[in-house]
């Protein structure tokens, strides 16, 4: 068998010339662009400052044409010097519209154009509402600016994000805040029927493997749905901040109360617990959960009326938890310190402390006998100086 040199040698003499075949360089991947709008929720126009503010926003103000919704998809979620948004939508309101645009790289080489045409569009704006983008997203942009030598241009933005405020009304009640639960458990929308987030590093890592772009479609229609989702949700929140009286849900009344009682607002958080607290009929599971923290709510009011020194209010708040068998003998113990230190009726002190005694365990009894003695004492002494 001749060579491979004395084979090209023979073509040559033969007057053949060897025909090389140059695959075509693929073309070079450039920055996608995806454009969408709706109509704006019309509560954007009269966002309550306020309520902003119990939110969580600490800006000096909060003009919406100045606010752009952020979300990004990633190629993982762990946080670290290899994860890079590989996806970012932003929304912002203009004329009246919602608008959605999402910045696109097909592979890794086009991170930097994505930085640089999203700060150069970011620059309009002065705050950026998320969705745990506190803690994830700005962060992520913020460190990858950095790794590409390029200006952070969220380091200036004042940040709002929705899901500590989501969390403090729906946690206790949903178990769940995921933004797609939201949507269809509070927001009233249909259930997603999309990519689920935890796949979207995989199909990420498929597109870039293969160059087939269209593999992300639904990654890019999944971020543009969760942009849209966080007008409809600054929106609502912001009704429920304003005017928390106005919910229906009993444990979402209660943990309402929980925040405004943290906020040092005790007028509304008095009147949440007022309400969380009343009577319901019981005709669901929730409805029975609803009754449960009925009785902490009842307790959290007490404790307001203990600080202020309503001590009528006290007896009269204790005595209903009572009648309903909220909280065990949580109500009947701080009933029996109220007379014995408050209001000085020793002698209802002793009946309580009485009835506690007769149904407490063994561990309880030392200390309700020490009370009791205490309270003996001071009866003694009192009949003593008359």
């Amino acid at each position: 068998m001749r060579s491979g040199l004395l084979r090209k040698l023979s073509l040559m003499e033969q007057g053949q010339k060897q025909t090389v075949t140059h695959k075509p360089e693929p073309p070079q991947s450039k920055l996608k662009i995806y454009e969408w709008s709706c109509p704006a929720n019309e509560g954007l126009k009269s966002l309550n400052r306020d309520a902003l503010l119990t939110m969580g926003f600490t800006g000096e103000r909060f003009d919406i044409e100045k606010v752009v919704f952020l979300d990004t998809e990633t190629n993982g979620l762990s946080g670290g010097a290899g994860t890079v948004a590989f996806l970012v939508g932003v929304g912002f309101v203009s004329n009246g519209r919602f608008n959605v645009k999402q910045y696109l790289m097909p592979d890794y080489s086009v991170e930097p154009d994505l930085l640089s045409e999203l700060g150069r569009d970011m620059s309009r704006f002065e705050t950026i509402v998320h969705f745990n983008g506190r803690r994830f997203d700005v962060p992520l942009l913020s460190q990858r600016c950095v790794m590409k030598r390029m200006d952070d241009f969220t380091k200036d933005m004042w940040q709002l994000d929705l899901l500590y405020p989501s969390r403090s009304v729906w946690k206790l009640r949903l178990g769940c805040c995921r933004l797609s639960y939201l949507e269809s458990h509070v927001l009233g929308m249909p259930d997603r029927d999309d990519i689920p987030g935890s796949e979207i590093p995989a199909r990420y890592m498929q597109s870039v493997r293969s160059g087939d772009v269209s593999l992300l479609s639904d990654v890019v229609e999944h971020n543009r749905q969760d942009i849209a989702t966080l007008m409809t949700l600054l929106v609502r929140l912001n009704e429920i901040y304003t005017e928390p009286e106005e919910l229906n849900e009993q444990i979402d009344i209660f943990s309402m109360g929980r925040v405004f009682e943290r906020q040092g607002e005790y007028r509304v958080a008095r009147k949440l617990y007022l309400k969380a607290s009343k009577p319901r009929p019981i005709m669901t599971l929730s409805d029975l959960r609803g009754e449960k923290y009925a009785g902490e709510a009842n307790l959290r009011l007490y404790l307001i009326q203990r600080r202020a020194r309503e001590y009528d209010k006290c007896e009269q708040t204790l005595k209903n938890m009572l009648k309903r068998g909220q909280m065990g003998e949580t109500p009947r113990l701080e009933l029996c310190k109220l007379y014995e230190h408050r209001l000085g009726r020793l002698d209802d002190a002793l009946e309580q402390c009485s009835l506690l005694i007769s149904k407490a365990s063994e561990d309880e009894l030392p200390e309700l006998e020490k009370r009791r003695n205490r309270i003996l004492y001071k009866i003694s002494r009192r009949v003593g100086n008359q």
